[in-house]
């Protein structure tokens, strides 16, 4: 489960490494603090996000409905435990009984298997309910730690897309700016070594 989620969570961060390696290593515009893309290239970069994040949500959703099938599952084998104990525990008052039904006679002696069998059914419930509360604790934990999991990831996933966001309306600010700069005539010429 954690396996597949990292491998995904792998991809999403060597997709943001390779769009701040295409920002970094991206030609300059001569004599302003502006860089040009290739459009291709951004788009084939923005295309594999897309595709990428909604495998991350569906990873995310996995991980909770697993969350949820081991709950349901926590749930249902302390219930097999507790029926198991129930049954167990009538066995023994059943054995219990007719080893005192057997020695009627003997006050003393159906005193104390009565005894017996209370103590045996008082241990019989306190197991149950042990198992119960044990069973219910780790359906618990393993809810918390799959939901902390998840908001992780979901808090990873924001992170990121805020930050490749922001560079992408930095890009676009700049390419409108220049677009303003042609469109009144500040075109600056190019370098000898640029036109080379």
């Amino acid at each position: 489960m954690i396996e597949r989620s990292n491998n995904t969570n792998v991809a999403l961060e060597k997709l943001f490494e390779e769009f701040y390696n295409m920002i970094a290593e991206a030609r300059g515009v001569p004599f302003t603090e502006k860089i040009m893309l290739d459009e291709s290239d951004l788009v084939n970069l923005v295309e594999d996000l897309k595709n990428a994040i909604p495998r991350e949500i569906k990873s995310a959703t996995q991980v909770l409905e697993e969350q949820k099938n081991i709950v349901n599952k926590a749930y249902a084998d302390a219930d097999r435990i507790v029926q198991q104990a129930k049954n167990e525990a009538e066995r023994i008052l059943g054995v219990a009984q007719a080893e005192a039904d057997a020695k009627i006679q003997q006050e003393e002696i159906v005193k104390q298997a009565n005894a017996v069998a209370e103590e045996i059914k008082a241990n019989a419930l306190r197991y149950q309910e042990e198992s119960k509360a044990a069973a219910d604790d780790y359906a618990l934990r393993v809810k918390q730690e799959s939901l902390q999991y998840a908001d992780d990831m979901l808090a990873f996933l924001g992170r990121n897309l805020q930050s490749a966001l922001e560079g992408l309306e930095g890009n676009r600010q700049n390419i409108n700016n220049e677009l303003a700069n042609v469109a009144g005539g500040n075109i600056v010429a190019p370098s000898e070594e640029e036109e080379e």
